[in-house]
This record gives structure tokens, sequence and C-alpha cells, in this order.
């Protein structure tokens, strides 16, 4: 079969039986506490969210698949997003700013932000370990990654203020942007993908400075009161860095 950008992709016959094995390993025992876990009062989602719980430990016992490699394929240009998506780089040239492009359209997340989890696009692979250490060592395609960052952050009104330690602050479409944010849940769940991608494609270091923002808006200036519950349960328990998750969350306690 071609696709509309006229890249030939597998047979749905094979296509299907490999993901299938590829998809083997989902179940997973729950360890019962997050990794680097410390004293403090506890969040609902630090003790109850298996997928969090395993995404800190590095999936245990989940195997990856050589053959898959739709995600290293689609970082290095080769093959578009589907479905109805396009080319990485083109993505990133002409989607920049399309507001309603990015939010009706809910195929690209997956593809732009792959995890080691199934998400709700059929068409995307889960990213395999290989995967990731490809993109991260090709310094092109690891770039593909900040820019897919930065598409997004520009969709949530914010943007980089140093590319190196991941610091943020306000877009200049900033208030139209996170109204839309506040009342968005499934661009919340978007959210934590891409937090779960840094934390793959070796960009973990933007994870905390993402979160210490959300927190200032969410909490002292109340810009972003919709995202409070995410940001307390979920989004701060995904910092890799066990010294700055517990500092995220001393200061979240700050306000409960």
């Amino acid at each position: 079969a071609t696709t509309k950008a006229g890249v030939k992709r597998k047979s749905p016959a094979s296509s299907v039986t490999t993901r299938a094995k590829a998809k083997a390993g989902v179940q997973q025992t729950m360890s019962g506490f997050l990794s680097g876990s410390f004293s403090a009062p506890r969040l609902r989602s630090q003790w109850s969210s298996r997928d969090t719980d395993q995404y800190l430990n590095g999936y245990p016992g989940k195997k990856d698949y050589p053959a898959l490699k739709d995600n290293l394929d689609f970082y290095m240009n080769k093959i578009p997003s589907v479905p109805n998506g396009d080319y990485i780089d083109n993505i990133h040239d002409t989607w920049f700013g399309k507001y309603d492009t990015l939010e009706i359209h809910h195929g690209y997340i997956q593809w732009l932000f792959p995890i080691r989890e199934s998400g709700m696009n059929w068409d995307a692979q889960e990213l395999q370990v290989h995967e990731a250490r490809a993109i991260c060592a090709d310094a092109t395609a690891h770039g593909r990654v900040l820019k897919s960052y930065e598409l997004m952050l520009d969709f949530y009104g914010m943007e980089l203020a140093n590319k190196e330690t991941g610091e943020l602050r306000r877009g200049i479409n900033w208030k139209s942007r996170f109204a839309h944010l506040n009342g968005s849940k499934h661009n919340h769940l978007r959210i934590t993908r891409i937090l779960k991608c840094l934390g793959e494609m070796d960009y973990q270091h933007f994870q905390a400075p993402f979160v210490r923002f959300c927190i200032e808006e969410a909490f002292n200036n109340g810009t972003l009161s919709g995202i409070r519950r995410i940001l307390r349960d979920d989004w701060v328990c995904l910092v890799k860095n066990p010294a700055k998750r517990k500092e995220l969350i001393e200061k979240l306690h700050e306000y409960r």
C-alpha cells in the first residue's frame, strides 16, 4: 500500500502481526512505589499510577523489537505520520501556529512524541529502545524532537527562554492559548505524553522546568487553574530526576 505522500507502507496483515508481537509484553506487574520516593504527603498518582511507576523504572521486563522502526524512520524524515499526516520537516515548517490543525488533528501527537506505551492512534508504533537511542545519537533527528517540543509549546502559549536549560516563558499569544488549555482535557493528556517522551529522548532536563513554569502559572498567577489537578497528580510525578521531582512535589504541597 502507498500513502498519499507516496511512501510505500507495510501491508495491513504484516503490520498487525508485527504489532501484535510487539504488544505482547504490555502487561507488567506494579512495583508499588515510584522510584526515588521520599517521605511526603501522598499525591494520588504517586502511589496509584501504574504506568507512571513503570515509566520511571524504565518499563522493567518490556522487550525491545529491533524490527520495529517507524518512529526512527519518521524522525529521519523517511516516512510521514499517518493517518492524514506529513513528514516531520513539513510538519515543523507548515504546522507551526496552525492552532486549528493542531487541535482538531488527533493522529500526529503519537508520532511527534512516541513513548513506550500504546496510544489511541493504531497507525502509530510504540517507541522501541533502539529507536530512542538511534534518534538521540543522530544530531539532526534529535534536533527535530526539540522542534516538535517548540511547536507544541507555542500551541500552549509558551516558549523556550533557554534551549540549554529548558526554562520557559510566556509566548506572545499566552492569554488566548492559556484560556484554551485550561478547558482542554485532551491537551492535558497530550502534555502527559510529551513529558514522557522528553524523558525517553534525552531531554529529561526539560521536564522540571516545564512543571515549574506550570506551577507558577497555575498556583501563583492563577492563569492556568484548569491544569492544577493533573499537574499535581500526574505531571510532577513524571520528572525523572528524583531530586528535582522531590523539590517540585514539596513546592506543590505548599498549595494544598
